[in-house]
C-alpha cells in the first residue's frame, strides 16, 4: 500500500502490479469542481485499488470521503455536502473495449499518457453533486426566508382578479 497519491499514474502498469494508493487531495486541485464550490479549503480522502480481475479486466476500485461546500439554491447560503463515494472503473485502452466491458464496471479509458489522479477524483465528485443543491431540511433555510418581504412591485394586483369578479356576477 502506498500512503501518498501521486499527481500522475500509469493506470495499466499500476493495475498489472496490483497496488493500493491512499492519501488526500486538496479541493483546490479539482479544477473542474472548484467553480461549483463556495469554499476550496479542505481535502478529500481518497483510496484507489488497482488490479486485474479473474477475466483479465484491469480495474480501479475507489473510495472518496470528505465534504464540499456548495451554495443552497433555495436560500443562497453555503451548505455542506458530505461525500462518501465508492466506484468501480474498468480500465480500457479505447472506446471499442469500453463497449465490451462487463456491466459491473464503468469505463475509464487509459490513453498512452499517465492519468491525472485529480481528474479521476473530479469526475467522481462531479457525478455525485446534485443538479440543484439545497439544504435537505428546508427549516435550515427558513431563517433567511422568513425575513423576506416582497417589494411593492411584487405586491401588485393579480391580473386574474378581474376575471374572478366577472365570474361572481354570473
Amino acid at each position: 500500500m502506498i500512503d501518498r497519491l501521486p499527481e500522475r499514474l500509469d493506470l495499466l502498469a499500476t493495475a498489472d502490479a496490483g497496488r493500493v494508493l491512499r492519501g488526500s487531495i486538496g479541493l483546490a486541485q479539482l479544477e473542474r469542481v472548484v467553480p461549483l464550490l463556495t469554499a476550496t479549503e479542505g481535502e478529500l480522502q481518497v483510496q484507489l485499488e488497482l488490479g486485474k480481475d479473474a477475466d483479465g479486466t484491469h480495474y480501479l476500485y475507489g473510495r472518496i470521503s470528505g465534504a464540499v461546500q456548495l451554495q443552497c439554491q433555495r436560500c443562497l447560503e453555503p451548505m455542506n455536502l458530505p461525500l462518501e463515494l465508492r466506484f468501480r472503473l474498468g480500465i480500457v485502452p479505447d472506446h471499442e473495449a469500453a463497449c465490451r466491458l462487463h456491466e459491473r464496471y464503468e469505463p475509464l479509458i487509459a490513453g498512452s499518457e499517465p492519468a491525472q489522479i485529480a481528474d479521476i477524483v473530479s469526475d467522481e465528485v462531479l457525478l455525485a453533486l446534485p443538479l440543484v443543491p439545497a439544504h435537505t431540511d428546508s427549516g435550515m433555510c427558513r431563517g433567511v426566508l422568513q425575513d423576506y418581504r416582497p417589494s411593492l412591485q411584487e405586491q401588485r394586483e393579480n391580473p386574474f382578479a378581474a376575471l374572478a369578479g366577472l365570474k361572481q356576477k354570473n
